[in-house]
């Protein structure tokens, strides 16, 4: 039951991961222009792409996957553990941001564009980007618990791309807040918090 459950999950990872990341690598770089279209016909036209991407992933989710490593109780008590700090660290953000900014409606939309807030409150004040250090917890922890192969390699492509992508975002937000948030660049720390200096 846990090595199905495992397997699930696997796949799951192998299929959402790389195309939620191909969703912010099409939709960042060029926001300036999915403004002019909104964001409706934004998730139109990106959404049947994702989809037929996720459809080839899982035709091809054996070698991706590769060799299933094994059940490792250690391995899954760590990943549980990981589990509860991106919990926790997901009810900061999720307390500040609406479902719409959570699904990019802000950087699709000229109207939410100019009437957005920068966030500067709550887990804000620790980290510029606690949704991206959730995440990263998250993928790790899963690649512990499931434990196959190309889980870890997924990770190796994964972190420098969304490092990548947390740079076209930190230029979206330059965009949208200008000097207002190049001062919370130089004051907050970006995705890893500053341990509190000694007296």
């Amino acid at each position: 039951m846990i090595d199905r459950l495992r397997y699930c999950l696997a796949v799951l990872g192998m299929i959402t991961l790389p195309s939620g990341l191909l969703f912010w690598f099409v939709i960042h770089p060029w926001a300036r222009w999915w403004r002019t279209l909104g964001p409706s016909r934004t998730y139109i036209i990106v959404l049947p792409v994702l989809v037929v991407f996720g459809a080839l992933l899982f035709r091809v989710r054996a070698p991706l996957l590769g060799a299933d490593l094994g059940r490792n109780g250690t391995l899954i008590a760590t990943g549980l553990m990981l589990y509860g700090v991106m919990t926790w660290l997901e009810l900061q953000y999720w307390r500040q941001l609406s479902i719409t900014t959570l699904v990019g409606v802000p950087e699709l939309s000229y109207a939410e564009h100019r009437q957005s807030k920068l966030l500067q409150d709550g887990i804000y004040r620790v980290v510029r980007h606690p949704r991206y250090l959730s995440a990263a917890i998250g993928v790790f922890a899963n690649a512990l618990i499931i434990n196959y192969e190309g889980m870890y390699i997924l990770i190796l492509c994964l972190f420098p791309a969304g490092y990548v992508m947390l740079l076209f975002e930190e230029r979206e937000l330059v965009d949208r807040f200008g000097e207002a948030y190049r001062k919370y660049q130089r004051e907050v720390p970006q995705i890893i918090p500053r341990l509190p200096r000694a007296r």
